[in-house]
C-alpha cells in the first residue's frame, strides 16, 4: 500500500524515477507502432537506431527513389492480428459473486463509464505492450450532476507504475506524464516540457518539467488535488509478470519474425521489379561508327519482328525471368513459424480456412483458446480491482471489501450452435442442470438476453406464446382467401342436381 507523501517528497520521488518512466515509455512507443503497423515512421522521441528498429535492409549505397518506394511497401501488421486475435476473445458483460445469478449493481458503474467499449483499447495495449492501467476517482455524471466514479484507461506510454514488492496489489506511487510546451514569464522563450502527475495514496502531486527533467532546477511543484482514497488509484494490467515483475506483451518476443517477414516482402518486391523480366540480348553485332548509322541500325522490337545479322558471330538470346515463387514459399515457412510461436492459428495468417469443418476449426484454434485464457486470469483480477475502487469511491463498502467478485466472461468459443446446444440440453436433461444456468453458456448470449429470457419466464409471457403456438396448430384456422366448398367462383350456391 502507497503512503502519502509531502510535496518535496513526491517531488524527489518523481524526479528520481522519471528516467525510468522515459525508457518505458520508449519501449512502449516502439511496439506501439509495431502494433499499428507504423514500424517505418520515424518519430522524433526514438534517436536513429530506435528508428530503423523493424526496417527492412537496404544497400545504404546507391539507394534510388524506387528502393524507397519498394522498402515503404514492404511493413505487414501481422503484429497487430497477433494482438487482435486475443483481444477479440476477451470481452467482460458482467460481474457477479457466488450465489447470486445477475450482475451487481457496481456493474451499472462500469456502463455508466462506457467501460464495455473502453475494456478493447485497455486489452489492446496490455496484449501488445506488455502493460496497461486503469485509475479511479471521484467525479460527476456530466448529464445528471450526480456524485459517481469515474474511471479511465491509461496507456504505459503515458504512465507507470512502481511496486514495493511485484506481489503487492497496489502500488507505491504512479507517474503519469504527457508531454507539453512551458513558456518562460519573463522571456517568453518557448521551451518543450513535461506534465507529470504523481498519484500516491490521498493525493495527485502535479510537477512541471522542462525538458526531460536532467537538472533538479527543471522540476517544479504546481499544485495538488485529493483524491481521498487510501491506496494509489492506478491498476495495473499486465499480459504476462514474472515473479520479478517484468511485465511481456506478445509483440516484443516475436519482433525478429516479424522483422524476417517485412524483410521476405522487401526481397521479393525487388524481386518483382527488377528481376521477373526476361532480358534480351545480342551478342557480336558490331556498332556502327556513326551516330547516323547507328540510328538506322537501331532495332525496336516488336511481337512479330525477325531479327537477322550478316555477322557468323552474331548471337541472340534472352535470359530467364527470376521467380517469384520461391520467395513466397520463404514467406509462408515464417509465418508458420510465427503461427507456432504466436499460438495463432495458421489459416488466421495464411487465409486458408474456407474448407474447415467445425471440429477442425475447434482444434485449430486450441492454443489461441488457451492463450486467451491465460490473459483473461490477470484480466480478471484487473476488472475486479477497478470496480472495487469505483465501489469504495461511491461508499458501497461492501463491495470494497469484496474479495469474491467475479469477472463474467463472453463466450467466444468457436463452436456450432448445434453443438453447444446438444451440450447444453444434455447438461439439462442428464445431469438435471437448471436451465437458467445454462442460459449464460448460449454462444453470443449478453447479460441483457439472459435477463430478457427471465423477464418472460417469470411473467409466463414465454408459457402463453408456446400455448398460442400450439392452440393454432392444434385448431388451424380457415384460410379467408379459400372459398366455402359449397359455394362456386361466383359466390352462388352451387345446385346439388348440377353436381
Amino acid at each position: 500500500m502507497g503512503d502519502f507523501l509531502s510535496q518535496k517528497a513526491a517531488l524527489d520521488a518523481a524526479r528520481i524515477h522519471f528516467p525510468d518512466f522515459l525508457a518505458s515509455r520508449k519501449k512502449a512507443l516502439t511496439l506501439e507502432a509495431w502494433l499499428e503497423g507504423r514500424q517505418y515512421d520515424h518519430s522524433e522521441e526514438l534517436d536513429a537506431d530506435d528508428r530503423a528498429y523493424g526496417r527492412a535492409y537496404s544497400p545504404d549505397r546507391n539507394t534510388t527513389a524506387e528502393y524507397e518506394n519498394l522498402r515503404s511497401l514492404s511493413p505487414s501488421n501481422f503484429a497487430g492480428l497477433v494482438v487482435k486475435s486475443v483481444t477479440q476473445m476477451c470481452h467482460i458483460e458482467g460481474i457477479t459473486r457466488p450465489g447470486t445469478e445477475d450482475s451487481l449493481p457496481i456493474w451499472d458503474t462500469l456502463r455508466r463509464n462506457r467501460w464495455p467499449s473502453k475494456q478493447n483499447a485497455i486489452h489492446w495495449e496490455a496484449v501488445g505492450i506488455g502493460l496497461a492501467y486503469g485509475v479511479v476517482f471521484p467525479g460527476v455524471d456530466p448529464i445528471t450532476s450526480e456524485p459517481m466514479a469515474r474511471m479511465a484507461g491509461k496507456s504505459a506510454t503515458e504512465m507507470l507504475a512502481f511496486y514495493d514488492d511485484p506481489d503487492d496489489e497496489w502500488s507505491r506511487f504512479a507517474i503519469e506524464a504527457t508531454k507539453t510546451t512551458i513558456v518562460d514569464e519573463r522571456t517568453k522563450f518557448k521551451f518543450s516540457g513535461w506534465n507529470v502527475t504523481l498519484w500516491d495514496a490521498k493525493v495527485m502531486h502535479h510537477i512541471e518539467v522542462t525538458g526531460d527533467g536532467h537538472s533538479e532546477a527543471d522540476w517544479k511543484y504546481l499544485s495538488y488535488t485529493e483524491h481521498g482514497l487510501p491506496v494509489p488509484p492506478v491498476v495495473q494490467l499486465g499480459n504476462r509478470v514474472s515473479l520479478s515483475g517484468k511485465a511481456s506483451g506478445e509483440i516484443e518476443p516475436i519482433l525478429p519474425i516479424l522483422r524476417r517477414i517485412d524483410q521476405d516482402l522487401f526481397d521479393r518486391l525487388m524481386m518483382q521489379r527488377f528481376g521477373a523480366w526476361q532480358v534480351r540480348y545480342i551478342a557480336g553485332l558490331a556498332k556502327p561508327d556513326t551516330p547516323e548509322a547507328q540510328a538506322a541500325q537501331s532495332i525496336k522490337l516488336r511481337q512479330e519482328d525477325l531479327l537477322v545479322s550478316t555477322s557468323p558471330d552474331t548471337k541472340f538470346g534472352t535470359l530467364p525471368a527470376a521467380s517469384t515463387q520461391d520467395q513466397v514459399n520463404v514467406t509462408d515457412a515464417d509465418l508458420r513459424m510465427l503461427s507456432a510461436i504466436a499460438q495463432v492459428p495458421p489459416h488466421h495468417l495464411l487465409g486458408q480456412s474456407s474448407n474447415l469443418q467445425a471440429e477442425a476449426l475447434a482444434a485449430a484454434t486450441e492454443g489461441l483458446q488457451r492463450k486467451a485464457f491465460e490473459f483473461r486470469l490477470n484480466a480478471s483480477e484487473f476488472h475486479e480491482q477497478m470496480a472495487r475502487l469505483a465501489a469504495m469511491v461511491e461508499g458501497d463498502m461492501d463491495i470494497a471489501r469484496a474479495w469474491d467478485l467475479r469477472v463474467r466472461w463472453r463466450d467466444e468459443s468457436s463452436g456450432s450452435m448445434s453443438q453447444a446446444a446438444d451440450a447444453l440440453g444434455k447438461l439439462a436433461q442428464q445431469l438435471g442442470v437448471p436451465l437458467e444456468m445454462l442460459w449464460e453458456r448460449i454462444p453470443g448470449w449478453t447479460d441483457d438476453d439472459v435477463n430478457r429470457a427471465k423477464e418472460l419466464v417469470e411473467s409466463g409471457a414465454f408459457e402463453k406464446l408456446i400455448q398460442q403456438i400450439v392452440s393454432e396448430q392444434s385448431n388451424p384456422q380457415p384460410d379467408a382467401t379459400q372459398q366455402p366448398a359449397d359455394q362456386q367462383g361466383d359466390g352462388q350456391p352451387v345446385d346439388e342436381a348440377q353436381q
